[in-house]
């Protein structure tokens, strides 16, 4: 027990260190207010990012490391830990970031119909850049990874799928859908669809892939309409 002057050179911490840490990483971690893992200086992140895609393309997810990472990006492995506690959430920010982000409802302009504003969705390829492609790479670990799929899900999966029940929220205001709909599910309904050609048909979630989806599936899905095709003035503007 320490003095109380506290100059006892075995006073307990107010704090104690958890478990299994050595000392020159207790030194190094961040005030508890801090995101765990993450240094303040994050000006090392691009270049991890770039290692970690180059890595997951060469190596595919399961034999990618993070000492591999480290070495091409010029870093320390315990600087990639500090910013990425996992593999899997490495990869995921890797993926987020091959694009600009996932889109927004914001993003997409309210063109007057659901087949519309989905064709103006499908306009912001920016935003999905790389994105599919780099799934269809750890396609086969999200069967075998809970952390992976849970990560995926939170961060690529979720926020697409909230777009999608905006878009026909929109569409409902506008009184274009059957009534009764639950629209929770069928706003899954195209994520849905894209994993099940990623993982089990291995097939490219191409423009004609997704033009299908929305035409063919889930515009008639939602409004009660057989499937037409896009119109010239349910394109976006360029």
């Amino acid at each position: 027990m320490a003095n109380p002057d506290g100059n006892t050179a075995h006073a307990a911490p107010v704090e104690p260190p958890e478990p299994f840490a050595p000392p020159a990483a207790r030194d190094r971690r961040p005030a508890p207010t801090a995101r765990v893992g993450r240094p303040r200086d994050q000006t090392r992140d691009g270049d991890i990012l770039d290692a970690a895609r180059a890595e997951l393309a060469e190596h595919g997810y399961a034999r990618m490391t993070m000492a591999g990472v480290a070495a091409r990006a010029g870093a320390g492995k315990a600087t990639v830990y500090r910013r990425w506690p996992s593999k899997a959430e490495l990869v995921i920010d890797t993926i987020a970031c091959t694009g600009h982000g996932a889109p927004r409802l914001d993003d997409v302009p309210d063109t007057g119909s659901l087949r519309g504003d989905l064709a103006a969705l499908r306009g912001l390829k920016h935003k999905d850049e790389g994105v599919w492609e780099a799934l269809a790479g750890i396609a086969a670990e999200l069967q075998h990874s809970p952390q992976l799929a849970a990560v995926a899900d939170e961060r690529l999966v979720r926020p697409r799928v909230a777009v999608v029940r905006g878009l026909l929220a929109r569409a409902a205001a506008r009184g274009e859908l059957a009534p009764g709909l639950d629209l929770d599910l069928i706003a899954q309904v195209p994520a849905a669809m894209v994993a099940c050609r990623l993982v089990m048909g291995r097939e490219p979630v191409d423009a004609a892939f997704l033009r299908s989806l929305a035409d063919d599936v889930l515009v008639p899905l939602a409004t009660g309409c057989p499937a037409a095709r896009e119109r010239p003035e349910d394109r976006p503007a360029r």
